[in-house]
C-alpha cells in the first residue's frame, strides 16, 4: 500500500459532507460547528487539495442528478415508445443526445457530439392479439428482424421451456411459438430462439420462468441479443402468458403479431456527448462517464448515472475548480447492445471511441470514473467501491485518510465505506476503456446476489421495476461526494498511483502449483519472474511515492507555481509508462472466459485441466450425478467458462450457432473488448452429448467418452503450459520495461 498525506485532511471534508446529505432535494453541504477554516478555506482561494474539496462540496446537489435522471427516463421526447427505450443509433438516443449536449454547454463545458458506427436498433411498436378473444398485449421486442405493418398471423404453439426435447413430436412450421425462458440459470435467448427458428417457426414470444424479472409477474424482462439474422424475438410478462394459455386451452390458438422493430447492420450513427471541462495542461485526462441507452425507462440503469456525472461537472464549474488535467465528462451510447451477431455486443459505443475514434487516449488518461445505478440503496452495511485491481491500493488509502472507514453515513451504510475494494468486472463500459490500457473505477458496489436486501440483478435489472422509486438521495449524494473528491485528487496528484504489485499479486493466485507442475509447467520460472516484477513494481511505486511527497511538501511550502509544475511534468512523465506498464499488464495477463469473467489467460486452460480431471475420475466410478455435484454431468457444463451448461438442452446446430459467436476463428472482427483475449476451448462437447444419451442405460461403459475426455485434457495441459511460459516471459519483459 502506498501511503500518502492526501495534500491535507480530507476527513473533515469529505465525512462530514457525507452525514449531511437527507431528502431528495437537498445537497448543500452543512460542516460542523469549529470546523478548520483552513479546511473550509472561507477565506481567499483554496490552496490544497483538502481546501477544493470543500469547496466542491459546497456545490454537489443531487437534486441536480436527479431533475438530469427524470427527465432522460421519462420525458417522451427522449424514448422510442411507450415502454421507454432508447436503443443504439435509435431516433431517441439521438435526440437525448441534444438534450445532454445543450446541458453540458449550459454548465459551461466544451462541448461536442462525437458520432460512432454501430448497429442500428429502433424499436417504435408491437401489439399481440388472438383471434376470438379480447386480448391485446404489447410485448417488447429483442433486437431481431420485425414484421411488416400486417403482422404475422399464424398458430400459436405453446412449446413449454423450449428446449429440444420439447420440440419432439411437434410441428411448428410457420408457427409463433410460446416459450418460458429461464436465461440466468438455464440458456441465454439466442438459444431459445435459434431452437425455434430450427424447427421452423416464425416467431418466438417469450417469458420468463425463473431467473430474471422475479420483480413481480406483471414486469416483462429485456436483455441483449448476441445472434444475428433471427426470427422476430418478443418478450412478455407471465401474467401474460397466463392469459394467453387461458385462452389457447379454450381453443383459440390463432394469433397476430405484429413487430415494428428496425435492426439495420453497419447502418447506425451514435453519438458520445463529451463535455470537456480544460485543465493548466492537456496532456493528460480524467474521464467521467456513464451511458445514456436504456431499456424500458432505465432510471437508474442508466439515467441515474447521466445525472451523476452532469451533477459533478456542475459541481466544479459553479466551485471554479482549475484541473491540472483536462477532465473529460461522456455520456456514452450503445451500451447496452450495439453489435450483431457476438457475444461481446454490448459497450460498443465506448469500444468505438477509444478504439477507432481516439485511441491516444489510452496513453493519456491516468484514470477513468464510470457509473452504473449510483442512486439505489441494497441495505448493505458497508459500502465498497469498485476498480481495477491496480487501483485497490489507493482506494484503501482515499477511504482510510478521507475518513470514510467504518463511519456511518446518513440513513444508509451503517458502517461507512470499506477499505476494501471489489474488482471490477465486464459489464459496463470500463471494459472497453480497459482493455485498451485505461485503469478505472466504478462507483459504489450493487451486489448481484443474496448478499443485498434486494437482488437487483434478478429482480429489477432491465425491467419496469427499474424506475424513479428506487431512488436514494442519500446513495447518489454520498457517490457524488465521493468520486467528485477521488476526481480532484486524482487531478491534483502528479504521479498516478497505480500499483502494479496487484497485479503480481493475480498472477501469483491464479497458478495451481499441483494442475501446472503435472502438465509440465516451468513454476519456478513462472513464479521467479513474478517475484521479480513485483520487486520491479516496488522500486516503480518508490519513484511515484516521492514525486508525489516532493510535490506536497513544495504545496505546503508555499513553492512557486513554476516549481510546482516542475515536479508535475515530472509526475507526466512517470504516468505515461505507468500507463504503458498497464497497458502491457491487459495486453498480455488479462483473459475473459465466455463473456463475463476476468481472469489471467493461463486459468481458462487451467480450471478445464481440472474439470476434466473431475469429469473423467467420475466416470471412472461410473457416477453421472449425485447430491455432491461431483457427477461427471455436474461438472462437464462447467468446461469452457460454463459456456456448455445451455448446450445439455438445445440442438448440437443451436449450440454450434451459439459457440461461434463467441470465437475469433467464427466471428473474426466482430469480438470488441474479447478480441485477443479468449481461449482455445475443449472439445469436449460430443462426449458430454454423449453422457446425457447414456444417462439412462442400465450399465452404460464410459470407455470411448473417458478417452474423448483425457485426449482433450493433454490439449488444454498443453495450451496451460504455452500460456504460463508466455506469461514467464511477458513478466521478464514488463520486469526490464519497468527497469
Amino acid at each position: 500500500m502506498m501511503k500518502r498525506m492526501m495534500y491535507g485532511i480530507l476527513a473533515v471534508t469529505v465525512l462530514l459532507s457525507l452525514v449531511a446529505c437527507s431528502g431528495p432535494n437537498s445537497g448543500d453541504s452543512q460542516l460542523a460547528e469549529g470546523t478548520s477554516q483552513s479546511v473550509l478555506a472561507a477565506q481567499g482561494e483554496p490552496h490544497t487539495t483538502a481546501d477544493w474539496v470543500a469547496r466542491y462540496l459546497e456545490y454537489a446537489k443531487e437534486s441536480y442528478a436527479f431533475e438530469i435522471a427524470e427527465t432522460l427516463a421519462y420525458d417522451p421526447a427522449y424514448l422510442s415508445n411507450e415502454l421507454g427505450w432508447r436503443t443504439a443509433g435509435s431516433d431517441a438516443e439521438h435526440v437525448a443526445a441534444d438534450f445532454i449536449a445543450k446541458e453540458m454547454e449550459a454548465i459551461g463545458l466544451n462541448t461536442e457530439k462525437v458520432p460512432v458506427t454501430v448497429d442500428k436498433w429502433q424499436f417504435n411498436d408491437a401489439s399481440l392479439t388472438i383471434e376470438g378473444t379480447d386480448i391485446d398485449i404489447m410485448p417488447a421486442s429483442y433486437a431481431t428482424n420485425g414484421t411488416d405493418a400486417d403482422g404475422i398471423t399464424a398458430e400459436l404453439v405453446d412449446v413449454g421451456t423450449g428446449t429440444a426435447a420439447e420440440y419432439e413430436g411437434l410441428d411448428v412450421t410457420g408457427k409463433i411459438v410460446l416459450v418460458g425462458v429461464d436465461q440466468w440459470n438455464e440458456a441465454w435467448i439466442d438459444q431459445y430462439m435459434n431452437e425455434a427458428a430450427l424447427h421452423g417457426a416464425v416467431a418466438i414470444v417469450s417469458y420468463d420462468v425463473g431467473g430474471y424479472a422475479a420483480y413481480s409477474d406483471d414486469v416483462i424482462n429485456m436483455q441483449d441479443v448476441c445472434a444475428k439474422d433471427v426470427i422476430p424475438c418478443v418478450s412478455i410478462s407471465k401474467n401474460h402468458y397466463l392469459e394467453l394459455a387461458e385462452a389457447l386451452k379454450a381453443g383459440h390458438t390463432t394469433a397476430t403479431l405484429m413487430v415494428d422493430n428496425v435492426v439495420e447492420l453497419d447502418q447506425g450513427t451514435s453519438y458520445n456527448v463529451v463535455g470537456t471541462l480544460k485543465g493548466r495542461n492537456s496532456d493528460q485526462q480524467i474521464i467521467v462517464s456513464a451511458h445514456y441507452d436504456m431499456y424500458f425507462n432505465g432510471f437508474q440503469d442508466d439515467s441515474c448515472a447521466v445525472g451523476l456525472v452532469m451533477a459533478m461537472a456542475e459541481a466544479m464549474v459553479d466551485a471554479g475548480y482549475q484541473p491540472e488535467n483536462d477532465i473529460l465528462f461522456i455520456a456514452h451510447g450503445s451500451e447496452e447492445w450495439g453489435a450483431s451477431g457476438t457475444q461481446f455486443d454490448w459497450t460498443i459505443g465506448a469500444w468505438e471511441m477509444i478504439n477507432t475514434v481516439h485511441p491516444e487516449w489510452a496513453g493519456k488518461t491516468i484514470a477513468m470514473l464510470n457509473f452504473e445505478l449510483p442512486a439505489f440503496y441494497d441495505g448493505l452495511a458497508q459500502a465498497k467501491i469498485s476498480c481495477v485491481p491496480e487501483f485497490a491500493s489507493l482506494t484503501q488509502s482515499f477511504v482510510e485518510e478521507s475518513g470514510l472507514l467504518a463511519e456511518p453515513v446518513n440513513g444508509i451504510y451503517p458502517e461507512g465505506i470499506s477499505g476494501e475494494s471489489v474488482d471490477t468486472n465486464t459489464m459496463e463500459d470500463g471494459v472497453s476503456y480497459r482493455a485498451s490500457g485505461v485503469p478505472y473505477f466504478l462507483n459504489i458496489y450493487i451486489p448481484s446476489t443474496e448478499e443485498g436486501e434486494s437482488n437487483w440483478m434478478q429482480e429489477r435489472y432491465h425491467t419496469a421495476a427499474d424506475d424513479r422509486d428506487t431512488y436514494n438521495a442519500d446513495v447518489m449524494q454520498t457517490n457524488l461526494n465521493t468520486f467528485g473528491a477521488l476526481a480532484i485528487y486524482l487531478d491534483k496528484t502528479p504521479a498516478l498511483e497505480l500499483d502494479l504489485t496487484a497485479t503480481c499479486d493475480d498472477l501469483e493466485q491464479a497458478l495451481n502449483l499441483d494442475i501446472a507442475k503435472e502438465a509440465g509447467a516451468d513454476t519456478q520460472a513462472y513464479l521467479q519472474a513474478v517475484s521479480q516484477l513485483r520487486e520491479a513494481a516496488e522500486r516503480w511505486n518508490s519513484s511515484i511515492q516521492d514525486v508525489n511527497t516532493r510535490y506536497e511538501q513544495a504545496v505546503e511550502s508555499g513553492a512557486s507555481q513554476e516549481k510546482l509544475d516542475e515536479i508535475r511534468a515530472e509526475g507526466r512523465a512517470l504516468n505515461k509508462k505507468t500507463l504503458e506498464f498497464f497497458r502491457f499488464v491487459q495486453d498480455e495477463f488479462i483473459g475473459i472466459v465466455s463473456s463475463s469473467t476476468i481472469v489471467i489467460k493461463h486459468q481458462a486452460y487451467q480450471e478445464n485441466v481440472e474439470l476434466i480431471s473431475g469429469v473423467i475420475a467420475a466416470l471412472e466410478e461410473g457416477v453421472l450425478a449425485n447430491e455432491e455435484e461431483t457427477g461427471a454431468l455436474d461438472l462437464a457444463w462447467m468446461i469452457n467458462g460454463a459456456t456448455e451448461y445451455g448446450y445439455y438442452n438445445f440442438s448440437e446446430e443451436t449450440n454450434a450457432e451459439a459457440k461461434a459467436t463467441l470465437l475469433e476463428e467464427s466471428n473474426p472482427g466482430n469480438l470488441f473488448w474479447g478480441t485477443g483475449k479468449g481461449s482455445v476451448l475443449a472439445q469436449t462437447y460430443p462426449a458430454t452429448m454423449s453422457l446425457l444419451d447414456k444417462a439412462d442405460e442400465e450399465a452404460p461403459v464410459f470407455d470411448e467418452e473417458i478417452a474423448l475426455y483425457r485426449s482433450q485434457m493433454v490439449e488444454q495441459q498443453k495450451l496451460m503450459v504455452d500460456t504460463i511460459e508466455k506469461e514467464t516471459v511477458s513478466a521478464q519483459k514488463l520486469c526490464r520495461m519497468m527497469g
